[in-house]
């Protein structure tokens, strides 16, 4: 497992990437062409929300630059984790407080914002761990060929 975690991690985090960029723009659009009828159009998938939309946007933005820019795993482990700290926290938030920041959060948002915050999280510690344990192999005095 620890050769295929940044693939794992990379792939992941494109899918992740891709569709939050994907719903946040769709979002922004339909709200442009209907205004609030596009959440209603679209039976709720789409929300009528721009700054939740535009949220989305850029962390889907955020995921996928450093994916396409095939940056090291220790950067993209700290993108899963960021992300998965922060839609936990927003997901949390959103249980507790009345649309907070102003966005308009419902429950399918917040269950959402948790499944994605604490499947980055796993994700990513899948990975460091998987990193730190093949570090630490590649460290260890009298286990290399020699």
């Amino acid at each position: 497992m620890p050769t295929d975690a940044p693939r794992f991690l990379r792939c992941y985090l494109w899918v992740v990437g891709v569709g939050l960029l994907a719903q946040g723009t769709l979002t922004l659009l339909s709200i442009a062409i209907w205004g609030d009828a596009g959440a209603h159009r679209t039976h709720g998938v789409l929300n009528h929300d721009a700054r939740h939309g535009l949220l989305h946007v850029l962390w889907g933005l955020a995921l996928l630059v450093p994916v396409s820019l095939k940056s090291r795993a220790p950067l993209l482990v700290g993108d899963a984790l960021v992300i998965g700290v922060f839609y936990i926290a927003l997901g949390l938030l959103g249980i507790v407080t009345h649309d907070p920041f102003g966005l308009l959060l419902g429950p399918g948002e917040n269950g959402f914002h948790l499944i994605v915050g604490s499947s980055a999280l796993a994700v990513g510690l899948l990975a460091l761990r998987a990193g730190s344990r093949s570090a630490g192999a590649d460290l260890s005095p009298g286990l290399s060929n020699g």
